[in-house]
């Protein structure tokens, strides 16, 4: 990977902080007639067809008045983990007095126990306020949550985004950006339950080790608030470009020189002194100018095949969310084409790295290199077989 002093992506001006109650996320667990739902298509009247469609993915994952194997294992990934969007899972109090290390030495400890715990990838770079949402969009949401020591000892102080609409607030110096790969088979058998489950193990792991290496941090004596699919407070992934951890595709994840898209993301904040790591340049914004198999392969076209687009300040390529979350809804799991058929997301053999490597470095290659990928792994998407131990026909539940 190549340093650099400034992240590959443009700013071209103010970065309009992003509220959570604006994404596609947010917008599909609207209920109903509920407060919330009111409130915002009151004020975005334009929305609510489109949203009423998107909340019936997850509404119907969801919903447990009936075994579906779409439900069954999708709520094994994400209902499981429910519990560690808690206030005191993510947040709490810093133990008084604490150590004072240096920064090499706390940065070798957290980068170290994030690996034993699981992390992949494990970079550290600073928390820019303008990746912070502004308000709190996704659930769960606190209002009068009773303490029931000793598992669950109530609202941390300095605690923000408790309910929908709060203002957020998110003061830390540092970021620990952490990255898990996904078995890329049980990915390439979606959208399917399959790749749902698959989704949602990693979603589970990154959030424990997230909510684990906050309270690391916090009874080393320092403030630390873990930040994961049960409960952001930042945009993962600028956050992770930030630190280092890859460049940001046209996809609109994070491109890592050797996993590729294939990675999950989690974040911890905190005022814990760390060296951060420097930005890198490894060629994606080049090659993903040349490359489009993403946006060639999206069944929706919710991924641009042309050029940037300045949003809230920064110039980019920017998916419709909407398109591509209305397509989960439609085939019932999430879908993760784009993820699977990037170029970049191939097992690492030594071809691949040595594929990568010459990507990264002769951006003028980029078409014969997908043309060799094309060739290789196939120009279109074809989904896989599920692995024989998900056989589904040898329990009597409904697909």
């Amino acid at each position: 990977m190549m340093c650099v002093k400034q992240p590959t992506y443009e700013i071209t001006g103010r970065i309009d902080r992003f509220d959570e109650r604006d994404t596609v996320f947010a917008r599909e667990t609207l209920v109903t007639g509920a407060r919330e739902e009111i409130d915002y298509h009151k004020r975005n009247p334009h929305l609510k067809e489109i949203d009423t469609e998107l909340s019936r993915f997850i509404t119907d994952k969801m919903d447990r008045s009936g075994a579906t194997w779409g439900r069954v294992y999708y709520q094994t990934g994400f209902s499981s983990i429910a519990h560690l969007g808690l206030p005191d899972c993510v947040d709490g109090l810093p133990s008084p007095g604490g150590f004072d290390l240096t920064k090499d030495r706390n940065t070798e400890l957290v980068r170290n126990l994030a690996h034993y715990l699981g992390a992949d990838l494990v970079n550290m770079g600073p928390l820019k306020p303008e990746w912070v949402y502004s308000h709190r969009g996704t659930r769960p949401f606190f209002d009068d949550q009773p303490e029931n020591l000793p598992l669950f000892e109530g609202m941390p102080e300095g605690y923000t985004g408790r309910l929908w609409g709060d203002a957020i607030e998110i003061g830390h110096a540092n970021a620990i950006s952490l990255g898990f790969a996904q078995n890329l088979d049980l990915l390439r058998a979606g959208p399917s339950e399959a790749s749902d489950l698959e989704i949602g193990r990693v979603y589970a792991k990154s959030a424990l080790v997230a909510c684990q290496l906050a309270s690391f941090i916090r009874s080393m004596g320092y403030p630390a608030r873990a930040h994961h699919v049960r409960n952001y407070c930042v945009l993962a992934v600028p956050v992770a470009v930030d630190a280092g951890m890859g460049e940001l595709a046209r996809s609109g994840h994070l491109l890592h020189k050797t996993y590729g898209l294939n990675l999950r993301l989690s974040t911890v904040t905190t005022d814990l002194p760390l060296n951060q790591d420097q930005p890198v340049d490894d060629g994606i914004q080049a090659f993903c100018e040349r490359c489009l198999k993403c946006a060639r392969t999206c069944p929706v076209a919710a991924i641009p095949a042309g050029d940037k687009t300045v949003v809230r300040g920064v110039r980019k390529w920017q998916i419709d969310p909407e398109r591509c979350l209305g397509y989960w809804s439609r085939v019932g799991a999430a879908c993760v084409i784009c993820q699977t058929v990037c170029p970049w997301s191939k097992p690492p053999s030594l071809f691949h790295k040595t594929v990568a490597h010459i990507a990264s470095r002769a951006s003028w290659m980029t078409r014969a290199l997908v043309y060799g990928d094309d060739l290789f792994y196939g120009k279109r998407y074809e989904s896989k077989k599920e692995p024989g131990w998900m056989c589904r026909s040898r329990v009597d539940i409904p697909r």
